[in-house]
């Protein structure tokens, strides 16, 4: 009975050490399943919540986006009134039909500027100038590309609108000749036939100068035709053949001025001819027209995205044998009464990063300006030119800077006859500021030929004859011109 009583207890208790052997089995097997069914669970709660996080994240980033977005878009657009508003455009209410600028602008330019404009415009730090510094593109021009007139080469030329690619970053190059005066009979077109070489004509260093100029422009003083009859009663007259409209582009001219006395010599067909032969090489022309609205039509190149503007008007004749252009009669413009010169100068400027006003006037074979040139010049500057350049006295005069803007009073002959003078080349470099540097190339007509003026010594002759023909003008030895 003791035994089997011991043997019961035996057996239980080895019953209790096999379910505590089963307990500790299981606890050991199941205890790491739910630890790692607890960190899957922690692991996965945790990146789910760093996804919503991130999500909640990007949606803030994008919500501040699409803000300074539309902040950015209505400074774009602010400024764009502004521009109109100084352009004296009405800004329009509501045009449902054409997409505003500031949405256009951010479609149209690349993300890079996008992303300058904006973080210009978050820091209130937008202006026409870091547009540009942005963009790679003047307001003028981003309005012209705006309204489609840069859409293609041929309806930019309907809005008198060129367009070069320029030698240097965002500035323009433009160099400026005086008269050039291609006649057949007993001025320089006779050397030229008998060397039949444009370089022993006119240096080689003037000619690389010229065409290697984004804008290379002078005065065209000459028909260039085989048709009409001289003007009766006038002693000098000149005209050129249609063959030489090749000198035109082997110069490498971009631009000429109509706005003088000669280019009407041989009568309206002659002058038709001129505007027929000159379209015909692309080349654009101020100051002189089928009409008056023609003749007004100022000329724009953009290079670099720098829109740079040019006029041009005459107040030459003492007997006025070129006609001013009427509204169905061609012409040139005329500035006997600067009323309307003026207005088209003031209108050109509300379109333009910079200007160049081009006049004919002034005393022949003088050195000295008169004070009519001076209070003229005066008005053209107020009137919203950056620079006045003149041309007719056949010799160089002087220059004055007028409130830190230069009038060229003349340029005087560049290739015109056989005489011996001075002349030269007037560089002008061009920013979105304005100019940047004003430089003269020395240079000497004589013996039917402009040569380049290389010795030191001579060149520093010229640049003294210039400075003490001008008020408050310096050149240094390099030809770079500055107000004193």
């Amino acid at each position: 009975m003791e035994r089997h009583k011991r043997r019961g207890i035996r057996k239980r208790r080895a019953e209790k050490r096999k379910q505590k052997i089963r307990k500790l089995f299981f606890a050991a097997v199941l205890v790491p399943f739910i630890l790692l069914a607890v960190f899957v669970i922690i692991f996965f709660q945790k990146r789910q919540n760093e996804k919503l996080l991130r999500l909640e994240d990007a949606k803030k980033q994008e919500t501040l986006k699409q803000e300074q977005l539309e902040n950015g878009k209505q400074e774009v657009e602010e400024l764009y009134q502004s521009y109109l508003a100084e352009r004296e455009e009405a800004v329009p209410a509501a045009v449902e039909e054409m997409q505003s600028f500031s949405d256009w602008f951010f479609e149209t330019y690349p993300e890079k500027a996008k992303k300058e404009v904006l973080e210009l415009a978050s820091d209130g730090k937008l202006t026409k100038e870091s547009v540009y510094h942005a963009a790679g593109e003047s307001m003028h021009v981003a309005y012209d590309r705006y309204k489609g007139y840069l859409n293609d080469a041929e309806t930019a030329k309907q809005y008198g609108i060129y367009e070069r690619d320029g030698k240097k970053e965002e500035q323009a190059e433009v160099t400026i000749a005086g008269d050039l005066c291609f006649a057949e009979d007993g001025f320089v077109l006779d050397h030229y036939d008998e060397v039949n070489d444009l370089a022993q004509c006119i240096s080689p260093k003037l000619l690389e100068i010229t065409n290697a100029s984004d804008i290379f422009y002078v005065n065209h003083e000459y028909a260039i035709s085989d048709r009409g009859a001289s003007l009766a009663g006038k002693y000098y007259t000149f005209r050129a053949h249609p063959k030489r409209m090749e000198l035109l582009k082997e110069m490498g001219t971009d631009l000429v001025a109509l706005s003088n006395n000669h280019v009407y010599d041989y009568g309206e067909d002659a002058f038709q001819d001129t505007m027929k032969l000159l379209k015909q090489a692309d080349i654009p022309y101020v100051g002189g027209g089928s009409n008056l609205e023609e003749a007004k039509k100022p000329v724009y190149f953009i290079v670099n995205g720098i829109k740079i503007g040019f006029v041009g008007a005459s107040n030459a004749e003492k007997i006025r044998y070129t006609p001013q252009a009427g509204e169905d009669s061609s012409g040139i413009l005329l500035a006997y009464d600067t009323t309307a010169y003026n207005q088209v100068i003031s209108d050109a400027a509300k379109q333009c990063d910079y200007l160049i006003a081009y006049i004919h006037w002034g005393t022949e074979d003088t050195n000295d300006f008169n004070d009519v040139q001076q209070q003229m010049g005066r008005e053209f500057l107020n009137s919203g030119a950056d620079i006045v350049v003149g041309g007719h006295p056949h010799v160089l005069q002087g220059m004055e800077y007028v409130d830190g803007k230069p009038i060229v009073y003349s340029l005087g002959d560049f290739w015109f006859n056989g005489e011996t003078k001075y002349t030269g080349l007037l560089k002008l470099q061009i920013d979105i500021d304005g100019l940047r540097e004003m430089s003269f190339v020395p240079a000497l007509q004589t013996g039917y030929t402009t040569q380049y003026l290389d010795a030191e010594e001579e060149q520093m002759e010229l640049f003294g004859f210039l400075e003490n023909l001008s008020p408050n003008v310096e050149i240094d030895q390099t030809g770079v011109i500055r107000e004193k």
